[in-house]
């Protein structure tokens, strides 16, 4: 159980604040990993064609 810690907490009753609270703390924790599993979890979720045209979209909007 290594790969696991307890923790205690509270969360939102409202099924709105619970989504938000989960969507920032997912963005969180995909910002604590670095380029090569951010790359390697974004091809796993939305499979790696996909992950290449988006990439390459922000690419030509972003410079």
């Amino acid at each position: 159980m290594e790969e696991y810690k307890l923790t205690l907490g509270i969360e939102p009753t409202d099924d709105y604040k619970k989504a938000k609270q989960d969507l920032i703390q997912a963005m969180r924790s995909i910002q604590k990993l670095s380029p090569q599993q951010q790359q390697m979890l974004a091809e796993e979720l939305f499979g790696a064609a996909n992950v290449m045209v988006l990439s390459q979209i922000l690419r030509q909007y972003l410079r």
